[in-house]
């Protein structure tokens, strides 16, 4: 069966029942005039458990990074779990984004909650929730004390406006070695779509 290739064309008037794709983003017009993002995701999920090191420097959640485009709005949903058993030197822990792309700006919510209960089961109420705008390190939680057994839960929802392509790399930061390293826990997982071009408010769809 052969590949169904879709034309670069300037979107105009939305008609039902087309598929489009503007150089960045395809669309599809299921009724009326009510265009909608296919997403096309990018996606990555931990099978196995990934060690983290006993640092005080920023550090990859996944191990990986994934490569954005140019002038290029995304969307992304992440959930991840840290745990460590191991270690007593007292710290928090912070969220940020590495890499190579250069960001136009970023706003994400991320909920999370600090534990230091022997486990991951039965965490069920945040403790934090946060709305940052910038992908530098920033602190997400209180200190965890002189405890060896620590786990954190988060949640990031947000969107990126990418200026100039390049890898986007999900990190923590601990503001001082532990003793005892994280591991990310299998599961965790991060989502990336994009939704549209940069430069101007994202309106997909009969917003008026």
């Amino acid at each position: 069966m052969g590949r169904l290739a879709i034309t670069s064309e300037t979107l105009t008037t939305a008609v039902a029942g087309t598929l489009e794709w503007d150089s960045k983003v395809p669309y599809f017009t299921p009724l009326g005039t009510q265009r909608g993002v296919v997403p096309g995701q990018q996606f990555y999920r931990l099978d196995s458990a990934l060690a983290g090191a006993n640092v005080n420097t920023a550090q990859s959640l996944f191990g990986v990074g994934v490569t954005l485009s140019s002038s290029t709005v995304y969307y992304f949903d992440c959930i991840f779990a840290l745990n460590k058993t191991s270690g007593s030197t007292a710290h928090t822990i912070a969220l940020g984004f590495g890499g190579t792309a250069t960001v136009n700006n970023i706003s994400y919510t991320n909920l999370g909650r600090l534990t230091t209960s022997s486990g991951l089961a039965g965490i069920t109420a945040p403790d934090v929730y946060n709305f940052i705008q910038t992908t530098t390190s920033t602190v997400v939680t209180a200190s965890s004390g002189a405890n060896a057994a620590v786990q954190y839960i988060g949640r990031l929802s947000g969107s990126i406006s990418v200026n100039v392509g390049g890898t986007l790399i999900p990190q923590y930061t601990l503001s001082a070695a532990p003793g005892g390293a994280y591991s990310t826990q299998p599961g965790s997982y991060f989502l990336i779509y994009p939704i549209s071009a940069s430069g101007s408010n994202t309106s997909v769809g009969t917003w008026a």
